[in-house]
């Protein structure tokens, strides 16, 4: 049976060490201009604050939601989505939850064919644009991009479940191998 094409970014799925997995909170700039999605790969900006993550930056992590006052109601409002450009209250902080201990490991659906032998392998990340309805992040492993060196996500293994095999969007597990807390070694 094939897999089923859904992809969701990042889903944090252990600890490398048996710690545990909580998102932590980060500064995100009033009025960001870019949507952030749960489940996207984020970095840090240069004035400190959470941005979206790119293939060339160190990630600071996997944005798990937002929270900030409104600024027309005056409600402290939680969301799982950053949308871009949004207003809070003058004078209040707006608080990013990020996932950013470099030993988490990640459910990921990759974008292409995997093989058992790309086990170990560095990729890309598909940067796509979240979806909008429920505001769940789309982006996944480049399965294009396999390389050895200087690559954001490390394949460990194919998730263990029983809709996923080897083979064209397979659900992988990756750790983030350009992490700002602890970038790891070349691919194999």
């Amino acid at each position: 049976m094939a897999n089923t094409d859904a992809p969701s970014g990042f889903t944090p799925l252990r600890h490398l060490t048996g710690g545990v997995v909580r998102p932590q909170a980060y500064p995100i700039a009033n009025a960001y201009a870019t949507s952030l999605f749960s489940g996207d790969l984020v970095t840090l900006l240069s004035d400190g604050t959470v941005g979206i993550g790119t293939n060339t930056s160190n990630a600071l992590g996997v944005f798990y939601g937002v929270q900030y006052i409104d600024r027309a109601s005056g409600d402290v409002k939680f969301s799982k989505v950053w949308t871009a450009s949004t207003a809070i209250k003058a004078n209040t902080a707006c608080t990013a939850f990020v996932y950013d201990d470099p030993n988490i490991t990640y459910q990921v659906q990759g974008a292409g064919t995997f093989a058992n032998a790309n086990v170990g392998e560095l990729c890309n990340v598909l940067l796509t644009a979240g979806e909008t309805t429920f505001g769940g992040s789309q982006q996944e492993a480049n399965l294009a991009s396999l390389g050895t060196t200087a690559l954001p996500l490390r394949i460990l293994r194919l998730v263990d479940a029983p809709d996923n095999a080897v083979g064209a969007d397979a659900k992988l597990e990756v750790v983030i191998n350009n992490h700002l807390y602890g970038t790891r070694a070349s691919g194999i």
